[in-house]
């Protein structure tokens, strides 16, 4: 798959649906395998955003997630937690929903436990921030396309080990509902919240790349905690 942006084409990192066999509520009900979802990393559309956007240590990406299920579970992201900046303080990611809705599952960890689990309804327009010391999951529980845009800091590399070692997320979305993931043992509740436009983002989150001070946060978070706690309601 290629995706156009502005004068610029990219082709798209693929994730198969065996890929996702370890996180999975039911990896044996994967009879016949399919392209997951597409990933378009680092895209600009010409070069001086590309100058803009790496000047600023960022990155900007799109996902695009097809709408399908394995064993009921609907399709997802493999999940990942961020990497360390400072003092324990990891780095936080921030997503736009283009196109579809989604389900964005958000976990918090503190010393190897799960503190605190939010479910993000978001819907095309919404901005959403995950804060810092948090893994996340993006889920499509619809029969429609799902793209979702994201920016983030460069040096950022994503953690999926603790996702692997659990089978996934602490719960799983499961025709329609939540269930427990029975291998974290005790976790908190789902909290389901909505995404609060902290940033005062008009339309499309790439403008963004024209005042790009605003990302800041996403490179010294630690500057930015205030913010991090009025990102839901």
């Amino acid at each position: 798959m290629e995706f156009s942006f502005g004068d610029k084409k990219f082709s798209a990192e693929v994730r198969r649906a065996s890929d996702l066999k370890p996180v999975l509520a039911f990896p044996d009900k994967l009879k016949e395998d399919f392209d997951a979802y597409y990933m378009f990393r680092d895209s600009y559309k010409n070069e001086s955003d590309r100058e803009k956007i790496e000047e600023a240590g960022l990155r900007y990406d799109y996902t695009v997630i097809p709408p399908n299920n394995i064993g009921g579970e609907s399709i997802k992201t493999y999940g990942h937690y961020h990497p360390e900046v400072v003092d324990g303080i990891t780095y936080p990611e921030v997503y736009q929903v283009l196109e579809g809705e989604t389900l964005f599952l958000i976990q918090k960890r503190e010393d190897n436990k799960i503190v605190e689990v939010l479910v993000v309804v978001a819907k095309e327009g919404d901005v959403v921030i995950v804060p810092p010391n948090c893994g996340h999951v993006t889920i499509n529980p619809t029969e429609k396309n799902l793209i979702t845009a994201n920016w983030i800091c460069r040096d950022f590399k994503s953690i999926y080990g603790p996702y692997t070692e659990k089978r996934g997320a602490c719960y799983y979305y499961i025709n329609g509902k939540w269930v427990k993931n029975e291998n974290y043992g005790e976790v908190p509740e789902l909290k389901v919240v909505r995404p609060m436009n902290v940033l005062g983002v008009q339309g499309d989150m790439y403008s963004l790349v024209n005042d790009i001070k605003k990302l800041e946060f996403l490179t010294k978070p630690q500057n930015y905690m205030e913010l991090f706690k009025r990102c839901f309601q």
